[in-house]
């Protein structure tokens, strides 16, 4: 099924990069790191825990230091971007993903992320891994999270560099979920025969909707809204699901109206926040347990 991106803030591009450039992109990766001591000891972490400035970051990002052009001068990723932002559109920021399985997991990291609403792994690994983002499954949210006072002026567009299933930790989108506008997080949902239920901020709206699981053969690419809610569950596959995620901005000075302009003015609700989650203390470590998507209550 085709999803309309200015009706649901989500679209399917599909399988538009080659096998032979995707593998040749992981082999890169597997060449300039070995993953074998990836965690720090449980006392090394609990001796420093830190929590802040632990994602890859300009200066400390693997993808820009491999052979990544072929993602950015695909001419169908190019023709989709232009479409959805105009033709000034550019690079935010992009990096890589992987999903960790649980075997690569010690057991005293498998308690202290259970039922985490985001698990967030880059505060354990070691500070050289630390130019990945890892994660072992995040609840449903809006990619404005990372954004106060921003505007959803940018779409997240995903890239899988190896065949995906069920197993290996793939993306669920909630397509139209958009039209509330942007919420705090965790976000008022709970699951509804089948379908995610979800309230505004205010409460003055409120509806049922589909949970999308993405899969998908090798070098598929998907994109959605800031505000479209999305997660992950934790990677049940022996080998991690690696991936490149991209924020994609519209141009400030675009002068031709794109679907994200579309798109915006039929959301009701607020575009932007001053304060977007609730999860975190004042260290940057997650507070709130419970997760939505693996069906475990708050």
């Amino acid at each position: 099924m085709k999803y309309s991106f200015v009706e649901s803030g989500f679209c399917e591009v599909g399988p538009i990069y080659g096998a032979a450039e995707c593998s040749a992109l992981m082999k890169e990766i597997r060449l300039r790191r070995n993953f074998d001591d990836l965690f720090l000891d449980e006392s090394e972490y609990r001796a420093n825990p830190r929590h802040v400035g632990v994602n890859p970051r300009p200066g400390r990002n693997l993808l820009d230091k491999l052979e990544n052009a072929f993602i950015f001068d695909n001419p169908i990723f190019q023709e989709r971007m232009t479409k959805a932002l105009g033709d000034r559109w550019q690079i935010l920021d992009c990096k890589l993903v992987m999903g960790v399985p649980d075997s690569w997991m010690p057991d005293w990291l498998l308690k202290e992320t259970k039922g985490l609403a985001v698990a967030n792994l880059g505060p354990y690994v070691r500070p050289k891994h630390r130019d990945i983002t890892y994660f072992h499954g995040i609840d449903f949210h809006q990619d404005i999270i990372d954004f106060k006072d921003r505007p959803a002026d940018f779409v997240t567009a995903y890239v899988y560099l190896e065949n995906t299933d069920e197993n290996t930790s793939p993306l669920y989108v909630v397509p139209g979920s958009h039209k509330f506008g942007a919420t705090v997080f965790p976000h008022k949902l709970e699951e509804a025969g089948g379908k995610l239920r979800y309230s505004s901020e205010d409460g003055r709206r409120c509806g049922a909707f589909e949970k999308l699981m993405l899969t998908g053969p090798q070098g598929t690419l998907y994109f959605w809204h800031a505000l479209t809610l999305h997660g992950t569950k934790p990677h049940q596959a022996t080998e991690p699901r690696i991936s490149v995620r991209m924020l994609v901005e519209k141009g400030r000075r675009c002068p031709l109206e794109c679907e994200l302009d579309r798109l915006n003015e039929a959301v009701d609700g607020p575009l932007q926040l001053s304060s977007t989650r609730k999860d975190l203390n004042a260290s940057g470590v997650a507070q709130v347990r419970g997760n939505v998507i693996n069906e475990i209550k708050r």
